[in-house]
């Protein structure tokens, strides 16, 4: 029996992308964490912002119980409000008129009747100094890298409460962030600020969601795609200083994906609030 044996995951963001010259699909980090927690018995639900994109996911994997939903995670919310007289004064109910992640995360309670395990993997990068970093470059790092994040965890907040109250089963939260969000990066000072906010938000959502949830974060990096691993004299001179042999490997899915199912069990039941790097342990030295 596996660890997610019978739970719902919803994993949003990181699916990869489609080679616009061939139409080719090249999967993401979040197609490995979708295939692992459907080995480990979960129903999974995926969703990014390219609802074509995770439709490639699914016919890649050819996993029947990992299913897609199309969402528009960057779409503002509409409300209106209602008030309400009660013993301890008025009170300010918001109504959703229009709330793309609530209606997700209804429709899969609807199908599946819970959600155990969501996991929030949105990156998106672009370089430069911070005196040649445009209006529209902040715009798009900030609305990507973040906005589908709070859509998510505020869509979730009352099904998670709801379901410790007739459960008695903590819901589990992962974010997947950047290990540059503790260290920085040259000539990416807003995109390591964007990733640093994933860690206070963890902490923040952590002492909110805390009676029904935990809340984690995995500090990833570098990726070895990214051509910056290991303990070259310009890594130590520009990026990080090496602290250990196995800051030479290369890391890829096969190092991150235990961890994120990990955290998603069980199993962490008494880890909260907690941002582990997978580094290679280039971290180390940052900490002394």
């Amino acid at each position: 029996m596996g660890k997610l044996e019978g739970k719902v995951a919803l994993i949003a963001g990181g699916f990869g992308r489609i080679k616009i010259d061939s139409s080719a699909y090249i999967p993401g980090l979040s197609t490995s964490i979708a295939q692992k927690f459907a080995a480990e018995g979960a129903k999974v639900v995926i969703v990014d912002l390219d609802e074509v994109i995770t439709k490639a996911c699914v016919r890649h994997l050819g996993i029947p119980q990992i299913k897609s939903k199309a969402c528009d995670l960057m779409k503002d919310r509409k409300s209106n409000t209602k008030t309400m007289e009660t013993d301890q004064g008025p009170k300010t109910d918001v109504i959703w008129t229009d709330n793309p992640a609530l209606t997700l995360v209804n429709d899969i309670v609807e199908e599946y009747g819970k959600i155990d395990a969501l996991v929030l993997n949105f990156d998106y990068y672009e370089k430069g100094k911070i005196d040649s970093i445009t209006e529209e470059i902040y715009n798009t790092l900030r609305e990507q890298n973040i906005t589908p994040v709070f859509h998510l965890l505020a869509a979730v907040r009352e099904q998670f409460s709801a379901q410790k109250k007739t459960t008695g089963e903590f819901a589990k939260v992962v974010i997947l962030t950047s290990m540059v969000g503790k260290s920085g990066l040259e000539m990416a000072s807003v995109y390591s600020a964007f990733k640093g906010s994933m860690i206070g938000l963890t902490k923040s959502i952590c002492r909110e969601f805390g009676r029904f949830a935990n809340i984690n974060a995995v500090a990833i990096g570098p990726l070895s795609e990214k051509n910056i691993q290991g303990p070259a004299d310009r890594i130590k001179g520009k990026f990080l200083v090496t602290s250990s042999d196995m800051s030479n490997i290369s890391i890829m899915a096969e190092h991150i994906v235990p961890l994120v199912a990990f955290l998603s069990s069980n199993d962490a039941a008494a880890i909260s609030g907690q941002t582990i790097s997978i580094d290679g342990g280039l971290w180390l030295k940052l900490e002394q």
